[in-house]
């Protein structure tokens, strides 16, 4: 496996639903592992409507494309998600917004106001950072006894927190007291993990939970994480963003991938933190 320009699957195939468990977040919300090619937009919407999500539907991207409007303005002004079909980023773009429509339109929320501010082309600091999150973030969830092994990541202690501790870490639809739990949130993320290259790395964004939390039903789980998540993001400032968030190496969260020991051990990949004021 190399890194190399990466190439999303041109047809549907669920083969990476089974393989990663970085997909059990979807898999265990919407029937994914039923279809046999990709949710048509209807579909799209009737699970959203499932879900009881009301305020915002899924069209196709040539409404935008003849709209003319900015994508976030069109977005926040109608209502209306631009997705385009046969296509895995824009897929897992939906499904986020069907699992996390608070923070998805808090997000949106947030473009828009930059956006009627803005006075040039560049992006402003703080819309770089939402879409950062947005596309590439990682929700670690954790017990505040797990505070530690927060800060060891935040150190790029990668073999201790990922390979010493990795029984502290569990899967979406496991039941545990404590300890640490990966999802994804950016939708870039599981496209990637469509096919798993070495280099793999998303933005941690550390997220305290109950100590109950993983003992909950898993759509509760879902709930309190939209609602608290929906609630920092409104009160974040740009720099407060970026000191939130960190690298993390997707293909090291345990479970996620085959690991050993010996693969922690490849410094170009699991690299460890930047000294700074150092040469």
């Amino acid at each position: 496996m190399q890194n190399q320009r990466f190439i999303a699957p041109t047809l549907w195939e669920t083969d990476f639903f089974h393989k990663c468990p970085a997909f059990q977040l979807l898999t265990t919300q919407f029937p994914l592992l039923q279809q046999s090619d990709f949710p048509s937009l209807s579909t799209l919407n009737n699970w959203l409507a499932q879900r009881a999500v009301s305020d915002v539907r899924f069209v196709s991207q040539q409404v935008l494309n003849d709209d003319g409007r900015y994508y976030e303005t069109f977005i926040a002004q109608t209502g209306q998600i631009p997705t385009r079909e046969q296509n895995w980023h824009d897929l897992f773009g939906a499904l986020i917004w069907s699992l996390f429509p608070n923070s998805k339109a808090e997000l949106n929320r947030l473009h828009q106001r930059e956006l009627l501010q803005q006075t040039g082309k560049e992006r402003s600091k703080l819309r770089h950072q939402l879409t950062l999150f947005d596309e590439c973030g990682v929700l670690v969830l954790y017990t505040a006894q797990a505070q530690p092994l927060i800060d060891a990541l935040r150190e790029h202690q990668w073999q201790h927190v990922m390979w010493q501790c990795a029984d502290e870490w569990s899967l979406v639809c496991d039941t545990k007291s404590s300890g640490l739990c990966a999802w994804s949130f950016g939708h870039a993320n599981f496209e990637m993990l469509t096919r798993p290259y070495l280099g793999l790395t998303g933005k941690m964004y550390p997220l305290e939970v109950p100590d109950d939390f993983f003992a909950k039903p898993l759509s509760a789980q879902i709930q309190f994480v939209d609602t608290e998540l929906c609630k920092q993001i409104a009160s974040s400032s740009a720099t407060q963003l970026r000191a939130r968030m960190s690298p993390l190496p997707l293909l090291g969260i345990p479970g996620w991938y085959a690991q050993d020991a010996e693969f922690y051990q490849n410094s170009a990949y699991f690299r460890p933190k930047r000294q700074v004021g150092h040469a």
